[in-house]
């Protein structure tokens, strides 16, 4: 079986789509040594250090860098010549179809009416028509999360027992430790609460500003150190961040372009890690942390309600006090037991698990 895995996210800015293919597509090659793997994008010699060689394993360079060319042309030219059977995209596949597609569709949470006002009108009809029509004609359709195939069958009037549901995981050097002193020194880190995601009204960094500030957490000595880039502007965190200068210009830290390696040494030396976002398909920050041993607080609005984390580690997003109150008490306490949760989340998010019944699902639509 000749499988075209679309990779064009590999010569785009990192989003957690891209963790997936990574992870899905590791594990899986060396499980599926009957398959053929032609991984396709512009940037080749990125994807050979991603996915690594193999006899089974061929890279292929797009023609053009354009969105539509390469719906429009370059799939349907490198499907033809190739032989390929199927075909894997997230979220939109070509519109001339002339192999079988798996298309995963991580979220659609711009639909919802709560959540519209995050995302601009032109991505939200674009997004849609485009989504709706892949996820119809896909041969298997894939999404992240329980809350992601409801929300899909729901919007899409597609039954949910024609999605199935191939969540995310994390990867299995994540947990190497990074024992280097640079970036304590670099950004006088003593004690900080952590917070990994890109800027954007729908993530909720203010509620965690909120917090930090209220709490006067800088008298103890934390710092709040949140690292991503910024996509879409915040009037109101700005505007928080003005009014409050004088005590967080120097408490507080916004960081991106952090590399790997140092992102390990962010996540292990934190005193908490918080994720107040309140619209996700899934969320892997939050795994991430847990697999590096910390205490984790989360919200549990929308997919991250799929975690099911203790009561004392997950909060609801729009609440301000409670997430103080919990802060504080993780803060100032250790009885959770977190090996003890790491250990049920890695039984369920493991990618080699993952990957296995991906084949085997693939494996049953080809009989």
């Amino acid at each position: 079986m000749r499988l075209l895995v679309d990779a064009h996210l590999f010569d785009e800015k990192f989003q957690g789509s891209r963790s997936y293919l990574k992870g899905l597509y590791t594990a899986l090659i060396p499980i599926a040594k009957d398959w053929e793997f032609y991984f396709v994008a512009n940037d080749v010699e990125n994807l050979e250090k991603e996915f690594g060689t193999a006899k089974n394993v061929h890279y292929l360079k797009f023609s053009s860098d354009n969105k539509y060319y390469r719906l429009l042309i370059d799939f349907p030219r490198i499907i033809s010549e190739n032989k390929i059977d199927y075909a894997h995209y997230q979220y939109i596949s070509p519109f001339i179809k002339n192999c079988k597609n798996i298309v995963t569709t991580h979220d659609i949470l711009f639909n919802e009416e709560r959540f519209k006002k995050y995302f601009p009108l032109k991505y939200r009809i674009v997004n849609n028509f485009l989504f709706k029509q892949s996820a119809k004609k896909a041969d298997l359709l894939l999404t992240v999360s329980e809350y992601s195939k409801k929300k899909i069958s729901e919007y899409y009037n597609l039954k949910e027992n024609q999605i199935f549901v191939t969540p995310n995981a994390v990867s299995k050097d994540f947990s190497i430790e990074n024992d280097s002193t640079e970036n304590k020194d670099k950004y006088r880190l003593e004690k900080y609460i952590l917070y990994v995601s890109r800027i954007e009204p729908r993530k909720n960094h203010i509620v965690l500003l909120k917090a930090y500030t209220e709490l006067k957490l800088w008298e103890e000595g934390y710092k709040l150190v949140f690292i991503g880039v910024e996509d879409i502007v915040s009037e109101k965190l700005n505007q928080y961040k003005i009014d409050h200068s004088n005590h967080l210009k120097n408490n507080v830290l916004w960081l991106e372009g952090i590399k790997h390696n140092d992102l390990r040494w962010f996540y292990k030396n934190c005193d908490l890690f918080v994720f107040p976002s309140f619209a996700e398909g899934f969320g892997i920050p939050p795994m991430e942390a847990i697999v590096m041993g910390r205490k984790v607080l989360c919200s549990s609005a929308t997919a991250l309600s799929d975690f099911d984390f203790p009561e004392s580690m997950s909060f609801d997003p729009f609440n301000l006090e409670e997430l103080k109150t919990k802060m504080k008490s993780l803060l100032e306490n250790d009885f959770l037991d977190i090996e003890q949760v790491k250990e049920r989340l890695l039984l369920k998010y493991n990618w080699d698990h993952i990957a296995e019944n991906f084949y085997n699902r693939v494996k049953k639509e080809i009989e």
